[in-house]
Parts: C-alpha cells; sequence; structure tokens
C-alpha cells in the first residue's frame, strides 16, 4: 500500500473522529474581540487536545487588551521543520449564528467551521495519522500557531508568524479554499492597506448661512468618489470605502469635520508603495479643507510568481495526482497569515483547509465533509515532502 493510500484509509477510518473534534471547538464561540474566557476556553481545548498526541503547547501573550492570547504547538525535534499557520477567532458576535452546529448529508454548518476551525483541526488529524502510522521523520520538527486576532488584521501576531517562518522549510496556511471544488487551493494573495481620512473644515449653519460653510462631509463625499475610481482590476488595484463619519442626523448644521476609510489592496509590494504615498499626501479638493492621512500598509503581497513559493505549488500539483486530485490555485485579494511567512522568504501554499462557502456569513458557513479525508491526507504527504527534502 502506498503512503498517499495508508494515510487516505487513516483519515476516511478516523473521520467521525474529525467531526466530534470539530464540533466542539465551534461550539465553543471565539469572536475576535470577545469574551476573554470564551477564548481561552477554546485556546485551552486546543492545548489539552494537542497536548494528548504528543505536541508541547506555550501561550505566547498578545499583549494587546483587545484579543486574546495566542498558541505555539511543537511536534518533534531538529532544525528543520514546517509551520502550519492557523486562527481560533471568529468574525461572529456571540450568537448571531443562531444554531451553532448542524450537520445534513455531506455538509456542516456553524460559526467558523470554514474560517477556520476545519483547518485547525485538520492539523490535529495530520499530526496524529503521521504519528500512528509511524510516517514522521526523525529529528524533524511540525509547528503549529494558533492566533487570535487574525480577523481583526494580525496586528499582535504577524511578528510571531514572520520569526517562525524564517526557520521553517514551508509555511502551510490552513485557510480554507474557495468554494466546493475538492483540489482548490490559493497560490497568491494581495497585499492590503487601511486608511483614515481626517477632514478638518468650518461648520456652519445649514439653514441661515451655509455657503459660509467648509464643508469636511462634502469633500470627503468628494474623496471617496475620486478614491473608488482608482480601482483598476486588471491592473491588481482595488480602492473599497468601508466607513464615512461626519456631522449629526437631525442637526441644523453643514459638518466642518469627519473620517473617511478606505480598504486598498495591491497584486505588488512596488504598487502597494506607490499608492501609500498617493495616499498619504491626498490633495483635497477645498482648499480649506484639511486633510490627515492615519494608517498605511498592514499585509505584504503574497506574490504567486516567487520561484519559491511556484515550487511548492508545483509540488502540491505532483502530490495531488497520487490522490487523483487536478490541484487548482488560485489568487485571491483577500489576505491571511500566508502573506507574513510570504514576506520573509518563506515557501508558502495557501487554501489547505476545507472547502465550503459563505465565510463570514451567519447561518450559511458550511464545510463539506465529504471532503475531509481526502484533503487531510493531501496535507500529510505534503508535510512528509517536504521534510524529507
Amino acid at each position: 500500500m502506498t503512503e498517499a493510500n495508508m494515510l487516505l484509509d487513516y483519515m476516511e477510518t478516523h473521520r467521525n473522529e474529525f467531526l466530534e473534534v470539530l464540533k466542539e471547538a465551534v461550539l465553543i464561540e471565539t469572536p475576535t474581540e470577545g469574551d476573554k474566557e470564551n477564548l481561552k476556553k477554546c485556546r485551552d481545548y486546543f492545548a489539552k487536545i494537542f497536548t494528548d498526541i504528543g505536541f508541547t503547547c506555550t501561550v505566547v501573550p498578545s499583549n494587546d487588551s483587545r484579543y486574546g492570547d495566542h498558541l505555539l504547538m511543537e511536534l518533534g525535534n531538529g532544525d528543520e521543520q514546517v509551520l502550519f499557520v492557523g486562527h481560533y477567532d471568529t468574525v461572529y458576535s456571540k450568537g448571531s449564528f443562531g444554531e451553532l452546529w448542524k450537520q445534513d448529508g455531506t455538509k456542516v454548518w456553524g460559526p467558523g467551521v470554514l474560517d477556520m476551525k476545519g483547518g485547525d483541526v485538520q492539523v490535529y488529524m495530520v499530526a496524529k495519522a503521521l504519528k500512528e502510522l509511524k510516517l514522521l521523520p526523525e529529528n524533524k520538527k511540525i509547528v503549529f500557531f494558533l492566533s487570535s486576532d487574525e480577523e481583526a488584521g494580525s496586528y499582535s501576531s504577524h511578528m510571531h508568524y514572520q520569526e517562525l517562518a524564517k526557520r521553517s522549510k514551508a509555511a502551510f496556511v490552513m485557510e480554507s479554499t474557495r468554494g466546493d471544488y475538492v483540489g482548490g487551493l490559493k497560490i497568491g494573495r494581495f497585499g492590503r492597506s487601511n486608511y483614515t481620512f481626517v477632514a478638518e473644515g468650518k461648520p456652519a449653519h445649514s439653514g441661515q448661512e451655509p455657503e459660509n460653510a467648509e464643508s469636511g462631509l462634502m469633500e470627503l463625499a468628494k474623496q471617496a468618489v475620486y478614491l473608488e475610481s482608482l480601482t483598476d482590476v486588471n491592473k491588481g488595484i482595488t480602492v473599497a470605502c468601508t466607513c464615512l463619519k461626519s456631522g449629526h442626523a437631525g442637526w441644523p448644521t453643514v459638518p466642518g469635520d469627519g473620517e473617511l476609510t478606505i480598504d486598498a489592496r495591491f497584486s505588488s509590494s512596488e504598487m502597494a508603495l506607490e499608492y501609500d504615498q498617493l495616499f498619504k499626501n491626498l490633495k483635497p479638493f477645498n482648499p480649506e479643507v484639511k486633510i490627515t492621512t492615519k494608517g498605511g500598509i498592514e499585509k505584504p503581497p503574497f506574490d504567486e510568481k516567487d520561484p519559491k513559493h511556484n515550487a511548492l505549488y508545483e509540488k502540491a500539483k505532483e502530490i495531488g495526482k497520487e490522490f487523483g486530485m487536478e490541484m487548482e490555485g488560485i489568487i485571491t485579494r483577500g489576505g491571511s497569515d500566508g502573506n507574513f511567512t510570504a514576506s520573509v522568504g518563506c515557501p508558502t501554499l495557501d487554501g489547505l483547509g476545507m472547502s465550503g462557502d459563505f465565510v463570514h456569513q451567519p447561518g450559511k458557513e458550511y464545510i463539506n465533509t465529504d471532503h475531509v479525508a481526502i484533503r487531510s491526507a493531501f496535507v500529510a504527504r505534503m508535510v512528509l515532502e517536504v521534510l524529507r527534502g
């Protein structure tokens, strides 16, 4: 029996275990900026199940009152290691999802079941399979960093991923693939920038003397139209306005001040730097209104053209054939912690988690349970290929 068949058979046999472990994790709701005790309960759950199969688990403080702490888990010894990337926070406010676990046929619905507790539990099953089948190479190491703030931008965790990635032969990001295709991967991601433009003008009575106002609201409205006009999908840039705050409903006042926030995505570092300068030196339409820019580049691009990442993708396509899968990688404008591991030169492959759809949509987010075994076995084979060098 080939290794691929051994691993696939193991995962098929243990599919119910996967679902039981995942259900326990999903039932512990973990909003990113939610109750710290809920976050701790989920983190402790992961620490327990990974400790039970031989991992050494260490709590890494976030040092940020908004978020829970992170969890570093290590299995094995030696200087050569692979890094698994995951997070246990979800975007949902507690109670917003309704029924926390619903299973029907080959689908399971629940908060974070796809993004990305399903991928986190895959790491558990992969490590367990490699240990029990005695396939884990000696003097090699599996490292899994589980963060608490990915959905907010990884402000307190990204530096840990970068340091761990520098010491790793490859980084496997257990975010979901996109959609229901069993062989889906993510091989590149746009970088992300976030900016808030603060306008300072002059207010005036909206009935008696609106002509004397230097309106921050009008200035930011014009800037919103201009900024979104910069979007050019073919060029590799998108700009989306996400929040505009100015004035008070019902007040007879033209507001002088206001704030406009944008989310900008870029396909290359060069483009990110070019537009970063534009945004930081934004020219007002009304010279009597001052504009100050806050924010900047948050996630560097994950460039699919980098030979290191591309070589890992080519290896994935080879391994996929062992399971009868045609692996197909996509480039997405959504960011992940893979942006950080890729930025320090660590070969990175993303979208290795579960298939499914409706990420961040309460009541609709689901995974395909009939893909659990084959995708988990595929990841296990990728680990072996990388560790064996």
